[in-house]
């Protein structure tokens, strides 16, 4: 195979590009493991196998007739060889069965389990270490993971709550990228997890030109993801109204003359300090006509994976490309002896000149803080027994709230919940109160009791676990509201009995609620 390699040195590029080798025989390897028995599979001819970015799973699609002595499963681990080069590793997800007992199996490799959702909480580590400990936690096989090098701040930690466990890495890569200007890609390679730098550690010498491929899927278009302004809105205080005001405005004034107007509109919270530099981003990576570009027909290489590197010379009428792109997905069709390759390319776009013409963002939060300062004023300082309604509003101002403590923050979360309804919480928050210990001596001397509980506590009393070890807000039906040292926010439990071990109930009470 080697021998029928034909080679090419274009100047341009400066090193050597290998031609695809031309077709070769195709022979397959099926191998189906369930429980303690290992089935060689006769496999039709049509398989296919997808790779994608972004943590998507590699997807293998195959046919098998059924038999007598064939039994697998749901679940069961395959492995898939062409030409003894081991393909894919994975595991069976479906599988259908036609008239004429032939077994279609679907299979997807190990990424496929990122789709699970969890909670993380994560400060003073690099997106490798993450990744490690994502696949630590779900039993994941890791091979060579890339030093992305670059560490996330410790304070404020960093929080998904309730997300895909591949959100959350492909988040933290993209971070990464932002601050390192490198791009990484996580894959799996023959049953392990593997990281690498696109530029360092995915670009190949294959290079792809009209007599590589059968044919090509070109579009353009600026109707669906194409936007040559962008405005910022916020509700910002105006006397004792609040009014909608347009606080920032970019644009490109170029391609509004030739597209018309395509506005995007960012309508961001009270608490986003961050909306212009989004705003900004936003227009960077939308104001362009998208390309869609499919090279179909491509003369198979198994090396080829979402994020590989190919050279690619092809003038595609409104653009002529000559230079490395990045694959974003590939589909391998191995059929009658041919292995070839679907390849959907990813095109970056030119930085363009664009105006701002109006700035007023910064302003407004100005307005907005100020405003929320003084609403924070009026429910802080209300006496020493407010009411329930008053309760719940420290509840739902601090929910999900990260606190610069981190898994030790406590008493300064019961300090800025209590803040709303007793303004003896409200001293103590102010003066930064972050221990049990000193929060409890602190309200003792200001005539507090400290009781041992008995099982019963109004809304807003404080319940005290252990020996000054950690404390919470009863809210007057069982459960409390505090910090959770587990998830790395503020939030409400149900049950009191599992706000700090599982099953052990508080050891005092301060009562302080609203009676």
């Amino acid at each position: 195979m080697a021998d029928e390699q034909k080679k090419e040195k274009p100047k341009k590029a400066g090193r050597v590009l290998t031609k695809y080798p031309m077709p070769v025989p195709l022979e397959y390897q099926c191998v189906i493991t369930n429980k303690d028995k290992t089935f060689l599979c006769d496999v039709l001819d049509d398989v296919q196998l997808t790779r994608g970015i972004d943590c998507e799973p590699a997807k293998l699609t195959l046919k098998i007739p059924k038999d007598d002595i064939l039994d697998f499963t749901e679940g069961n681990h395959i492995e898939f060889k062409v030409n003894g080069e081991l393909v894919f590793v994975g595991t069976v997800f479906e599988k259908s069965r036609d008239k004429s007992a032939i077994i279609t199996v679907t299979a997807y490799d190990q990424l496929r389990y990122l789709k699970n959702k969890d909670c993380y909480m994560y400060g003073d580590i690099t997106a490798t270490e993450l990744i490690k400990n994502i696949a630590d936690d779900f039993g994941l096989k890791v091979g060579d993971l890339d030093n992305t090098v670059y560490k996330f701040p410790a304070k404020p930690q960093r929080i998904e709550k309730d997300k895909a466990l591949a959100d959350i890495i492909q988040r933290a890569l993209d971070m990464t990228t932002i601050q390192t200007q490198k791009y990484y890609q996580l894959y799996d390679d023959g049953g392990k997890l593997m990281l690498k730098s696109v530029t360092e550690g995915m670009k190949t010498d294959i290079y792809v030109d009209d007599e590589c491929m059968t044919d090509i899927d070109y579009k353009t278009s600026i109707d669906k993801d194409t936007y040559d302004m962008v405005k910022i809105y916020r509700t910002v205080p105006n006397g004792a109204e609040k009014t909608l005001k347009n606080t920032y405005v970019e644009m490109d004034e170029d391609h509004i003359a030739e597209w018309g107007r395509l506005q995007y509109v960012l309508t961001p919270d009270d608490k986003d300090v961050d909306a212009v530099k989004r705003a900004a981003n936003i227009l960077k990576l939308k104001n362009r006509k998208t390309r869609d570009i499919r090279l179909k027909g491509v003369i198979g290489d198994l090396r080829v994976r979402g994020g590989s590197l190919l050279y690619i010379n092809k003038d595609f009428g409104d653009v002529n490309i000559n230079r490395y792109m990045m694959v974003e997905s590939v589909t391998h069709t191995f059929k009658t002896g041919v292995h070839l390759m679907d390849l959907d390319l990813y095109v970056t776009y030119e930085e363009r000149k664009t105006t701002v013409t109006k700035d007023e963002d910064a302003e407004a939060v100005k307005k907005i803080q100020a405003q929320r300062k003084t609403s924070e004023a009026r429910h802080m300082g209300v006496g020493g027994s407010g009411t329930a309604a008053q309760v719940d509003a420290g509840f739902e101002s601090a929910d999900g709230r990260v606190s610069p403590y981190g898994s030790e923050g406590c008493a300064d979360t019961v300090c800025y919940a209590g803040s709303w309804y007793n303004k003896d919480l409200a001293e103590e928050y102010n003066k930064g109160t972050a221990s049990v210990p000193t929060l409890r001596g602190n309200l003792e001397a200001k005539g507090y009791v400290t009781e041992p509980f008995n099982g019963y506590a109004n809304k807003g009393d404080l319940l005290i676990y252990g020996d000054d070890d950690h404390v919470v807000i009863a809210d007057g039906a069982g459960g409390c509201f505090g910090n959770s040292s587990s998830q790395g926010y503020a939030m409400h439990y149900g049950d009191a009995a599992y706000a700090w071990h599982n099953g052990e109930l508080p050891s005092k009470v301060i009562r302080m609620g609203a009676g």
